[in-house]
């Protein structure tokens, strides 16, 4: 058996082999000689509906996740991946390594799963297929099921399905996100409370809060304290206090200290600033970077620029039309070097 791959919309079209062109198709040539995909059939999306109800390919990767949920609906069946296009790659130069290592993920476990086919009897492949084909309702009561199933093997494949290794299709992240919806919904404080301290985590790990001591208030309640620090490390004026729970605690009650507080009252919601903030501080970071960039480029092409040729702002007794000095020159530098993308 030689399993099919269907490459919906992955390939730029390629009018002039510039050297940017060039680039994406030894990209792409790379991706696809270092993974083996079986037969490949590049095309669009209009060409994969209607080839795929007639050629049923084993295994789809389209590049947008509206392309993938067209495709489920008409190939249900097929084993199904989103990764970036090979425009998408190459579109924002502080991005291209982080997708490069994205689309490596996929067709690695892509090449897997097809591997697994091959080895499949066609009983097995039949049932793979099927699976794939339940609608997103009856996968998520099977998953449910599985949880709370007494068979600790099935409990541990339901498990890896949602939160194991690897890239998930969309239907999977959001059947993540109903599942841990539905646990905040029937938790109590006691719960509750660790769901949050986790999502703090989040904050921890990506380097924008830090935990402090806890802090009792006039009533006697114990919080944990978080102060927030900014996209260079430096502490906030801002901490977070998430309250800690009273045994048999309602969720009702713990979502109001959560109110009095000005804190989300969905773990979620935190996890998801924790994911916004990251990005503006390293949108922020990478912008002031460019500009410290800028400020050296044009000074070594003449140094005896002023600062206010530069852009530089004054301070102490520094004058608009005075030159940089040579430790203003090693900060910006330092600057530089410390927070500049890794890219």
């Amino acid at each position: 058996m030689n399993p099919k791959t269907f490459l919906v919309d992955f390939m730029p079209t390629i009018n002039k082999e510039t050297v940017s062109q060039l680039r994406k198709k030894e990209y792409a040539d790379e991706l696809l000689k270092t993974y083996d995909l079986g037969e490949v059939v590049f095309c669009t999306l209009s060409e994969c509906k209607e080839r795929g109800i007639v050629e049923k390919p084993d295994l789809i990767i389209c590049c947008y996740e509206v392309y993938a949920r067209e495709i489920k609906d008409v190939i249900p069946e097929a084993v199904l991946y989103v990764a970036e296009s090979v425009n998408s790659v190459f579109y924002r130069k502080a991005e291209t390594e982080e997708k490069i290592e994205k689309n490596r993920k996929i067709f690695k476990e892509a090449a897997e799963t097809l591997q697994h086919l091959r080895e499949a009897t066609p009983k097995e492949r039949e049932e793979i297929r099927k699976f794939h084909a339940l609608s997103y309702g009856e996968l998520y009561k099977i998953i449910q099921k599985a949880f709370i199933s007494d068979d600790e093997d099935l409990r541990k494949k339901a498990w890896d399905l949602l939160w194991g290794p690897g890239e998930k299709n969309s239907n999977i992240v959001w059947m993540r996100v109903q599942m841990m919806a539905e646990v905040w919904e029937n938790s109590k404080g006691e719960i509750l409370e660790k769901l949050m301290l986790m999502s703090m985590e989040r904050h921890i790990d990506f380097g924008l809060a830090r935990k402090i001591e806890n802090y009792t208030d006039e009533r006697g309640q114990e919080y944990h304290q978080y102060v927030y620090i900014d996209p260079f490390g430096n502490d906030m004026e801002f901490i977070r206090k998430l309250p800690c729970a009273s045994k048999n605690q309602e969720r009702f009650s713990y979502e109001a200290l959560l109110e009095r507080n000005e804190v989300p009252k969905n773990y979620l919601r935190v996890q998801m600033e924790a994911n916004q903030f990251k990005e503006q501080c390293d949108e922020y970071r990478e912008a002031e970077c460019e500009k410290v960039r800028k400020v050296l480029e044009e000074y070594k092409k003449d140094p005896s620029k002023s600062r206010k040729e530069l852009g530089v702002a004054t301070h102490g007794n520094n004058k608009d039309g005075d030159s940089l000095s040579q430790g203003e020159l090693d900060t910006l530098r330092n600057f530089l070097e410390k927070y500049k993308p890794k890219t």
